[in-house]
């Protein structure tokens, strides 16, 4: 399969989804930047010896810790060790690919984005943070990957359409759950009126 079909096929939904769709407000302004920004960016790299950096990536990086501003002290030291709990995570799993690959039966973007959104879960709370802190936390571990490996490799690519597969695909799991547990919640409220008024009737 070819690398950043889900990052553009999510990113434009998404994008078009904040734009047109979503109700006035201010993240509505802010959700359709950055994604309209990750794909612009996405094209233009620079490169340092045999490092090759996405400005995407640099933009996906300060874009998710600024957005701990908002937070108080405590949010944004729990923000910073889910990221690196993220980092971690990222990290075992694709040196696990790497060094012992006969044990992996299912392709890795796959296992990567489905084991990041599950711990997403377990970690944040905060249903708008997940996706800042799956970036945040992606990010630094493709990072720690590469500086790991760089002895291994002739180029370091930092934010490549594989990398930006498996966030987009993480992300959009996110907002899946989300959609489905607002959805199981208004048919258990609508549930909820239907047995009321039929013992009003009564």
């Amino acid at each position: 399969m070819l690398d950043g079909i889900f990052f553009y096929w999510f990113t434009w939904i998404g994008w078009a989804y904040c734009s047109f769709l979503m109700k006035a407000c201010p993240q509505r302004t802010i959700y359709s930047m950055m994604l309209l920004m990750m794909v612009i960016l996405q094209g233009f790299t620079i490169r340092a010896g045999n490092l090759l950096l996405h400005f995407s990536f640099a933009f996906l990086l300060v874009s998710c810790f600024m957005s701990v501003f908002r937070l108080r002290f405590k949010g944004v030291i729990s923000f910073v060790f889910y990221s690196c709990l993220v980092a971690l995570a990222y990290n075992a799993m694709l040196l696990f690919s790497l060094y012992d690959p006969v044990w992996i039966v299912v392709e890795v973007k796959w296992m990567l984005a489905g084991a990041l959104f599950l711990l997403s879960l377990f970690l944040m709370r905060d249903t708008g943070m997940r996706p800042y802190m799956l970036g945040a936390g992606m990010a630094l571990g493709e990072t720690v990957y590469h500086f790991i490996i760089k002895k291994l490799a002739l180029t370091l690519e930092l934010g490549s359409l594989s990398f930006f597969d498996v966030l987009s695909m993480s992300v959009a799991l996110c907002f899946a759950w989300e959609g489905l547990h607002q959805f199981s919640a208004y048919v258990y409220t609508e549930a909820g009126k239907g047995r009321v008024s039929k013992r009003a009737s009564r």
